[in-house]
């Protein structure tokens, strides 16, 4: 167990530094740079909003260095993602306009969505466990590797056992450049299915990008 840290309840001061630790691990693990922050903070935003009981830290010498963001019904944040889609192709109208790391990005993201919803990459056949809650996890580069997000992980499924929540799952990205399989599967998660995606191909066209669900049962 690493001394000096502690895991906790998040809280609305936590804010901020959940929003920095989600821009500097958003890109495969790694920071993404773009102007337009607000649009990606909406992606966590159900939990912090709707659900922030299911949302716990970890804390070092007062600094947030990793979150674990639960939902213990993963309908209502399948909705919030659908509105974030939506998002998404609203950028369409304004990417001449934009600067561009912005242009680039949001361009990527337009263009993984449209080949998911026309069948060009693997989503339409990503599958979830039904009646499973669902959990993001996000650690700091200098906080892995320390059984950290083990303990974030322990902590909210003793809170998810206590609700009567008998499924999690997760879902994460899957490159050479981003290798968690051993994470998930230390900490008693199996595959529940895998695809191809597009997602990130603007960036690294090259490269064999796959999006896992991974589950547990508690």
């Amino acid at each position: 167990m690493e001394k000096g840290i502690i895991i906790r309840n998040y809280t609305k001061q936590d804010r901020v530094s959940v929003e920095t630790i989600q821009l500097q691990t958003f890109f495969l693990g790694k920071p993404l740079d773009i102007k337009d922050k607000k649009r990606i903070h909406r992606t966590i935003g159900y939990y912090l909003e709707e659900e922030s009981e299911s949302c716990f830290v970890a804390e070092e010498n007062g600094k947030v260095i990793g979150y674990v963001l639960g939902c213990l019904d993963d309908k209502k944040n399948q909705e919030s993602i659908l509105s974030y889609v939506w998002v998404i192709y609203g950028k369409i109208f304004i990417l001449p306009f934009m600067h561009k790391s912005d242009r680039k990005f949001w361009s990527g993201q337009i263009i993984g969505i449209t080949h998911a919803l026309f069948g060009k990459s693997g989503e339409k056949n990503f599958i979830h466990p039904k009646n499973a809650g669902h959990i993001h996890i996000n650690l700091l580069p200098n906080a892995r590797g320390k059984g950290i997000g083990s303990r974030l992980l322990k902590t909210f499924f003793k809170y998810a056992r206590f609700k009567g929540v008998k499924v999690i799952h997760a879902d994460s990205f899957q490159t050479k450049l981003n290798p968690n399989k051993n994470f998930w599967i230390k900490n008693g998660f199996k595959e529940y299915s895998k695809v191809d995606t597009s997602f990130w191909k603007g960036y690294y066209p090259k490269e064999n990008i796959q999006l896992v669900c991974y589950y547990r049962t508690l």
